[in-house]
C-alpha cells in the first residue's frame, strides 16, 4: 500500500513542480495573442508559424531525435550520465551543419521565396531548440525535474520581455517576434546547462562507448518515423492551406490553434511528469491499478476540459482575436478534440518507452498521417480551413485507437471504453451544434451535464486525491 501510495505522491510531486513552470508560462504567452493579432498581419503570422513549424520538423530528422534517447538512456545510468548528453549534443551539432549547408543551397537556387532573415532565423531556431531539448532532457533524467521548471519560467519571462521591447517599442515586426522566440531559448538553454553543474567543454570531451552509441541510435531512428509524422498531423496541414487557400489563411489557422494551447498546456504538465512514472513504475499486470486509474483520470480530465473550452470558444475568441483574426473562432472545437487524442496517445507512448518499443510510436504515427494527408488534400479544396481542422483531429484519433491496441502487449489497462467512446461522440456533437443557433449554449451545457456524470467517480478521485497529495508536497518542502 505504501508503494502504491508513494507512486502518486511522486506523480503529483512532479506535476505540482512542472504545473509552477508551465502553468504560469504558457498563460502568459497565451495572453500574448492579441499583441500578435494587432501588430502582426495574418500573412506575417502565417510566415513565422511556417518557419517554426519547419523548424520542428527538421529537428526530429536531422538529429535523429537524439533528444528522446538522452532522457531515456540517461534514466538508466548511474554515472558518467554527461556522455550522454554530450552525445546527444553532438548529433545535434552535426545536424546543423547539414541544415546550414542544405539553406545555402537552397538560398543560392532561388527555390524559396524568403527574405534573407528567415533561413538565419530557421537554422538559428532549429539548433537552440534542439540544444534545449536535449539538455531540459538530462535534467529531468538526473531528477532535477525542479530546474527544468524553472527554465521554462526564464525562458517565458526572456521571451516576452524581448516581445514587449521587440514588437512595441522598435517596432520589428515579424523578425522582432521570431527574435523573441530565439532569444527565450537561448537564455533558458544556459541556465540549464549552469544547473548541470559540469562545464560544457567538458561536457563536449566524454563521450559514451561504441556500444551505447550504437543503442541510442538505435532506439532514436524509429522515432523519427514518428516525429516526422507527429509533425505531418499537427502541422502539414497549414503547407496544404497555403498552397491552396493562401498564406493569410495559414496565419488564421495558426491562431485558431492558440485557444487548443490551453489545453495542450496540461497536457505537456502532465505528461512531463508521466513520462517519468511510467518508466520508473511499470508494471505489466498493473497490480495495484495505477496506470488504469490515472489513464481513466486523465481522460476526464481531458474529456471536461475539452467541453468547457468549446462553450467558452466564442468569449475567449472576443478577447484573444482581433481584425482579421477574427474568424478563426470558427475552426477552434474540432482542434480541440484533436488534443484530447493527441493526450490520450503521449500517454500510451510513454509505456512504449518504459518497455524501449519505439517501433509502436513509428506505426501508429506514420499510418495516422498517411490519413491525415489524404482527408486534407480532400477537404482543404472543399471547405478551406475547416477541412484541415477535421483532418487533424482525425488523424490523432487514428493514433490514438492505434496505440491502444497495441499498448495491451505490454499492459492490461482496466477502462470503461464503452463509456469513453459515449464521451467522445458528446464531445463531436457538441462541436457540431457549437456553430448554429446562436452558438446552442442551453444544448452545450447539457452535453458538459452528461459528461459530468459520466465521469463522476473520476472526479470524485480528483476531488480527494489531490488536495491530500497537495498537502504531503507543501508540507514536505516546508520541512526542506
Amino acid at each position: 500500500m505504501a508503494g502504491k501510495t508513494k507512486k502518486y505522491k511522486d506523480l503529483a510531486v512532479n506535476t505540482v513542480v512542472f504545473s509552477i513552470s508551465s502553468f504560469g508560462s504558457k498563460i502568459l504567452t497565451f495572453l500574448l495573442v492579441p499583441l500578435y493579432t494587432s501588430l502582426l498581419s495574418t500573412a506575417e503570422y502565417g510566415i513565422a508559424d511556417v518557419i517554426t513549424s519547419t523548424s520542428s520538423l527538421l529537428i526530429f530528422v536531422l538529429t535523429l531525435n537524439i533528444a528522446d534517447s538522452v532522457l531515456r538512456f540517461a534514466i538508466e545510468r548511474k554515472e558518467k550520465q554527461e556522455e550522454i548528453l554530450s552525445f546527444g549534443l553532438k548529433v545535434q551539432f552535426y545536424g546543423a551543419l547539414v541544415l546550414s549547408a542544405g539553406l545555402f543551397v537552397i538560398r543560392q537556387l532561388g527555390i524559396l521565396n524568403w527574405a534573407d532573415h528567415c533561413y538565419v532565423f530557421l537554422l538559428l531556431i532549429f539548433f537552440s531548440n534542439a540544444v534545449n531539448m536535449s539538455v531540459t532532457s538530462y535534467l529531468r533524467a538526473v531528477n532535477k525535474v525542479k530546474d527544468v521548471a524553472v527554465s521554462g519560467i526564464i525562458q517565458t519571462a526572456s521571451m516576452i520581455t524581448s516581445n514587449i521591447l521587440c514588437l512595441i517599442v522598435f517596432r520589428m515586426g515579424i523578425v522582432g517576434y521570431l527574435l523573441s522566440i530565439l532569444i527565450g531559448m537561448l537564455i533558458s538553454s544556459l541556465y540549464c546547462f549552469i544547473r548541470i553543474g559540469t562545464p560544457i567543454t567538458d561536457i563536449l570531451k566524454s563521450a559514451p562507448d561504441k556500444i551505447v552509441r550504437k543503442d541510442m541510435i538505435k532506439y532514436s531512428t524509429p522515432l523519427i518515423f514518428n516525429g516526422v509524422a507527429w509533425w505531418m498531423n499537427s502541422s502539414l496541414d497549414k503547407y496544404f492551406i497555403i498552397s491552396i487557400v493562401g498564406v493569410g489563411a495559414s496565419g488564421i489557422y495558426a491562431v485558431a490553434a492558440k485557444i487548443p494551447t490551453i489545453l495542450k498546456m496540461f497536457n505537456q504538465i502532465f505528461s512531463q511528469a508521466w513520462n517519468l512514472s511510467a518508466i520508473h513504475e511499470y508494471d505489466k499486470d498493473d497490480k495495484d491499478g495505477f496506470f488504469s486509474n490515472m489513464y481513466s483520470v486523465y481522460n476526464a480530465g481531458m474529456v471536461l476540459s475539452c467541453s468547457v473550452l468549446i462553450l467558452f470558444n466564442v468569449f475567449l475568441a472576443k478577447i484573444l482575436y482581433a481584425k482579421d483574426f477574427f474568424v478563426a473562432l470558427n475552426y477552434t472545437s474540432p482542434l480541440l478534440i484533436s488534443v484530447v487524442f493527441s493526450a490520450l496517445s503521449s500517454f500510451i507512448g510513454s509505456i512504449f518507452s518504459a518497455v524501449k518499443n519505439s517501433k509502436i510510436y513509428a506505426v501508429s504515427t506514420v499510418a495516422a498521417a498517411i490519413v491525415n494527408t489524404i482527408l486534407n488534400a480532400v477537404l482543404i479544396p472543399r471547405w478551406g480551413i475547416q477541412g484541415a481542422a477535421i483532418a487533424t483531429a482525425v488523424s490523432f484519433f487514428t493514433i490514438w485507437i492505434i496505440r491502444f491496441i497495441c499498448v495491451q502487449k505490454y499492459i492490461k489497462l482496466k477502462i470503461n471504453l464503452k463509456r469513453d467512446v459515449l464521451a467522445y461522440i458528446l464531445l463531436s456533437v457538441q462541436a457540431v451544434i457549437e456553430h448554429y443557433n446562436g452558438h446552442n449554449y442551453l444544448y452545450q451545457g447539457a452535453i458538459i451535464c452528461v459528461l459530468l456524470l459520466i465521469y463522476f467517480k473520476e472526479l470524485k478521485m480528483i476531488l480527494v486525491q489531490l488536495p491530500a497529495l497537495a498537502d504531503k508536497f507543501l508540507h514536505k518542502n516546508r520541512k526542506k
